[in-house]
């Protein structure tokens, strides 16, 4: 992704470093969509090509033939866990791009899971499920997310993370040079996100004095109790919770070298954020997944592959598993077009935090409203009842009203900053 300058009303990025952590958290969680969406695409070009139909040079030299509404292709983005976490239909991320065809721009907008949708008495994440229900999970979320921002979604592609495991497994493996040898102590172990480690919550009186040492409110609050029976009070928190929860994690050791990789190793690869010797950084984190991103992508297009029609058709039925999409095979190559023009992204994430430009003086799109008006479940929900507030925001930031926009990736400043720290 290219490097973008922040251009913030009112407030900097050292104001506001929450959200700048939200966004890049929000690009983290999309990498596994966009690597099975390379290989997807090189497979296009290739079965494309030799098709005879059209050819991979007239589509770079024609204009796109995609589905547009004035001048923008919108497209819907949806990642499930797979595997064996619970709520194999919930998706974990769920975003929006849409590219501006004049500009060569992209806005990407994530929409909170946690966004209560009082028409479906439930989260956002729940929809693609209740429309498989339905019978169409895709549809049901295009018009969903469409109306939640005001904008009509031409194409939607959901995928399962275990594909970007089984489609490396198909390929036979990835070569990927390892810049450094580091470990990561605190990588989550995939079933065990939830696992108290012998914890328990409960609810209890904290008397005054109690809430003063421990930094909390007086009162009726739900708390973590250690196996010792103390109070663990910030056991909740993401930094914290290596601390606590010991059994959700695990130790991952990478050796400085040229490494063969199998799909669950690169996946571990490319996830990893804890990393020592200098492989904690975003900046770290990203060559490692544009490592990985470029060794699938020539792997699939290797002569190794592109003779073997077994493991081609391989392929397309791993993905026929792991993609749920109506994007057609020369609708791929189109995108693939655009993703080589592409000079600028801009990430907007949906959420209770400040927002500059909202109709009626208001300051944040969401609101965390109490626990116990839902269930106990913690959701976000909108300040009107028809997301009129988000549409407003987001039909202004696609005219250039608001240029409110997070860094999708570090600075050259920034880069050159973690270079040097990590070059030792």
């Amino acid at each position: 992704m290219s490097n973008l300058r922040s251009l913030r009303l009112g407030k900097s990025e050292k104001d506001n470093p929450l959200k700048v952590k939200r966004a890049k958290r929000a690009i983290k969680k999309l990498f596994p969509i966009l690597i099975v969406i390379g290989i997807l695409i090189s497979l296009a070009i290739f079965l494309t090509t030799l098709s005879g139909t059209n050819s991979y040079v007239s589509y770079i030299i024609s204009g796109t033939a995609l589905k547009s509404t004035e001048g923008k292709v919108n497209v819907l983005l949806l990642g499930i866990a797979g595997g064996t976490h619970e709520g194999p239909t919930l998706t974990d991320t769920i975003m929006v791009a849409s590219y501006n065809l004049k500009t060569d721009q992209v806005y990407l907008f994530s929409i909170p899971r946690d966004l209560w949708l009082p028409s479906f008495k439930s989260k956002a994440n729940a929809t693609y499920g209740i429309g498989l229900l339905q019978g169409d999970g895709l549809g049901l979320s295009k018009v969903v997310m469409g109306n939640i921002l005001g904008l009509p979604v031409h194409y939607a592609l959901r995928v399962d993370f275990n594909g970007f495991i089984q489609a490396i497994d198909v390929l036979g493996g990835i070569d990927v040079a390892v810049d450094r040898t580091f470990d990561d102590y605190n990588y989550p172990t995939e079933g065990k996100e939830n696992d108290l480690c012998g914890y328990t919550e409960q609810e209890i009186e904290v008397l005054p004095d109690q809430a003063k040492q421990m930094n909390i409110e007086p009162g009726k609050q739900k708390v973590f109790i250690a196996p010792d029976g103390s109070i663990a009070t910030n056991s909740a928190q993401e930094d914290m919770g290596a601390k606590y929860f010991t059994c959700r994690y695990e130790h991952i050791h990478f050796d400085k070298g040229l490494i063969h990789m199998d799909g669950a190793t690169a996946l571990k690869f490319v996830r990893s954020r804890h990393g020592t010797n200098g492989e904690a950084s975003d900046f770290a984190r990203s060559k490692r997944q544009e490592k990985v991103l470029e060794a699938a992508r020539n792997k699939a297009l290797s002569l190794e592959t592109l003779i073997n029609p077994a493991k081609i058709s391989q392929l397309l039925k791993t993905f026929g598993h792991s993609v749920d999409t109506d994007l057609s095979v020369k609708d791929i190559v189109e995108f693939y077009k655009l993703f080589r023009q592409v000079n600028k992204i801009h990430t907007f994430v949906l959420d209770d935090s400040f927002k500059s430009g909202l109709p009626n003086d208001r300051t944040s799109l969401l609101v965390n409203p109490p626990r116990s008006d839902y269930g106990g479940a913690y959701v976000l929900i909108s300040q009107d009842d028809d997301f009129y507030f988000i549409q407003e925001y987001v039909k202004k930031i696609l005219t250039g009203e608001i240029v409110d926009h997070e860094q999708s990736s570090f600075s050259e400043k920034e880069e050159a900053a973690a270079s040097s720290r990590t070059s030792d």
